[in-house]
């Protein structure tokens, strides 16, 4: 395709692809892409959790979500999302739920889910141990064999609030209601029973912060999975009825009518992935948009998480009382600053002071509690780049001590093939771009420009043929998300966008665009890292809607200094003869 026919290609996608997002803009100002979202995940931790707390008041909701579960088991036994392949821990815990609460009923479901389960390697195939024992649990539960011994919760750890928090981060509230159950179960010395009564309040306390702090809906962070699992330990505990009777009553309210329960809502994370590639694709002042920046104006939290440490001035994933989320905090403050008025808004002040307050001791970010434990929730080379860009675009320099702490840290994580790690993406490919991004603006030694060149080389060395990009891994195909993410971190590096890789890989996204203006997701979101992932059309929408407008914005900029070095130099019309 012809340099002048790609760039009309790339602006007509770039109207429908913003037409096509506008669509899904609600009348609250959030942009909402609600469909696909059902979770065998979530229908099993939810199917168990209801057993537990109120088996007779949940009769109908059990009965539909085992028909839902027996009706979407895959030909191989198992489960996942939509366009997931078929996942260990979904379908051990499916598994586990029916034949806990319809052992005859679902009988040979369960028979053929085990044998895919042990065929997709068990266990070890499932890389967080935390999920491994959660696995142990719910097979216990059901009376399924499984490998290993429970392991044990101290509850005591919860004695210590700050080693408890930087441990299990957001994990926290769970992990009160999971030891909970453990230490009402679970025989122990006059020690271990001591200790367990002195933890004991510090865990319900945790759990009644939690659950306050959301208006007493019975929901913990609009999320069944979380709902669910809090639900299960309490009323295994025996501890804080009126909280399994609000969990219980909230997870009945969320099942689908098809018997199902969802993910979590991302009203927060759609309306940043949407509004930031609007505002990319020039319609900052879309009077449309006013809404919207209302609606991150309520979502943003006004008070402290007090169980976590985290102070107030964040935003999370989902409603107005969701927890936190230093990447979603980032985001949303980026795009406020982009919106009319964004300079002297109070909300983007708060968010950037959140961000100041809760970056680790070694310059990262976490992704809620400030110096968390490397890991699932700790510090993460994709969010840490985000943060900076987020700071960057608010008027600090290089030089300034957040900016310049992150930039060291972020060298020091590269991996040896040039590629960053991203925690809820899969693959090398959006940490390195977002990490190329943050090197190429804040960078300001010689070492910083050797990380950002290794990465730029790392990102062009995995390209595939037809110009996308996938992990960086093997011979997966490309996807609209992957390729989107490497686009925006190479036009930021430096090369033209003439440059054949770059064209290819905007050829590529506009190709990849659905007639209705949207693109195709693939399973590239981790929901729990390494063991469940989700494709999200409103991700890959916005996405490619910003690499693209970022590419028309590029091309205009390298023609308008075409044009003037022609003018200046005497190559054009209005040089000199």
């Amino acid at each position: 395709m012809p340099p002048s026919a790609l760039t009309e290609s790339v602006g007509t996608a770039i109207v429908a692809g913003a037409e096509a997002l506008l669509a899904h803009r609600r009348d609250d100002g959030a942009f909402v892409f609600g469909a696909h979202h059902a979770s065998p995940l979530n229908t099993a931790g939810a199917l168990t959790a209801l057993h537990f707390a109120d088996p007779e008041g949940s009769a109908e909701a059990i009965e539909r979500g085992v028909t839902w579960l027996c009706e979407t088991q895959r030909d191989d036994g198992g489960w996942a999302m939509r366009s997931v392949p078929t996942e260990p821990l979904t379908t051990a815990l499916a598994a586990a739920a029916l034949q806990l609460v319809a052992p005859r009923r679902a009988a040979s479901a369960v028979r053929a889910a085990r044998d895919r389960f042990e065929e997709l390697g068990g266990s070890a195939a499932v890389p967080e141990p935390l999920m491994t024992a959660l696995i142990r649990q719910f097979h216990t539960f059901a009376g399924l064999p499984h490998e290993g011994a429970q392991r044990r919760l101290p509850l005591e750890l919860l004695l210590l609030p700050g080693l408890s928090r930087r441990l299990l981060s957001l994990r926290l509230p769970i992990y009160a209601g999971q030891a909970l159950a453990q230490s009402a179960h679970r025989r122990r010395g006059p020690v271990g029973r001591a200790l367990d009564r002195l933890a004991r309040p510090r865990a319900l306390a945790i759990l009644r912060d939690a659950y306050e702090r959301e208006g007493a809906t019975g929901g913990f962070s609009t999320d069944p999975w979380l709902t669910g699992l809090i639900c299960l330990g309490l009323a295994r505990s025996g501890q804080a009825p009126d909280l399994v009777r609000a969990a219980a009553g909230w997870l009945r309210s969320a099942a689908r009518p098809d018997g199902s329960w969802d993910l979590m809502p991302l009203d927060v994370t759609w309306t940043n992935f949407a509004t930031a590639a609007l505002i990319e694709a020039g319609r900052a002042d879309d009077p449309q948009l006013i809404g919207t920046r209302e609606m991150l104006h309520r979502h943003q939290q006004p008070e402290p998480f007090d169980a976590l440490g985290c102070p107030a001035g964040y935003w999370g994933f989902s409603s107005p009382r969701s927890w936190p989320m230093a990447l979603e905090t980032a985001e949303s403050s980026a795009i406020l600053l982009r919106l009319p008025g964004g300079a002297y808004d109070p909300h983007v002040r708060a968010g950037l002071a959140w961000l100041t307050a809760t970056q680790d001791a070694a310059g990262s970010w976490s992704l809620a509690v400030r110096n968390t434990k490397p890991g699932g929730f700790g510090p993460c080379p994709q969010m840490t780049a985000k943060i900076v860009g987020a700071l960057l675009d608010s008027g600090a320099g290089a030089d300034d001590p957040r900016v310049a702490k992150a930039v060291r840290w972020l060298v020091g994580r590269q991996r040896p093939d040039g590629s960053f790690e991203a925690m809820w993406y899969r693959g090398g490919t959006p940490g390195t771009a977002a990490a190329l991004e943050a090197l190429t603006r804040a960078g300001r030694t010689e070492e910083h420009r050797r990380a950002a060149a290794r990465a730029r080389d790392w990102l062009l060395r995995t390209r595939h043929p037809d110009g996308s990009w996938s992990t960086g891994e093997g011979t997966r195909p490309g996807t609209v998300e992957e390729t989107a993410w490497a686009l925006r971190g190479l036009l930021a590096a430096g090369p033209s966008p003439a440059d054949p890789a770059l064209a290819a890989a905007a050829r590529w996204l506009v190709d990849a665009q659905r007639a209705d203006g949207g693109w195709n997701p693939a399973p590239v979101n981790e929901y729990i890292r390494g063991c469940a992932r989700y494709a999200d059309d409103g991700i890959a929408a916005g996405l490619a809607l910003r690499a693209l407008a970022h590419y028309r914005s590029a091309t205009a900029t390298a023609t308008a200094t075409a044009t003037r070095t022609k003018d200046i130099t005497g190559d054009g019309e209005g040089g000199r003869p």
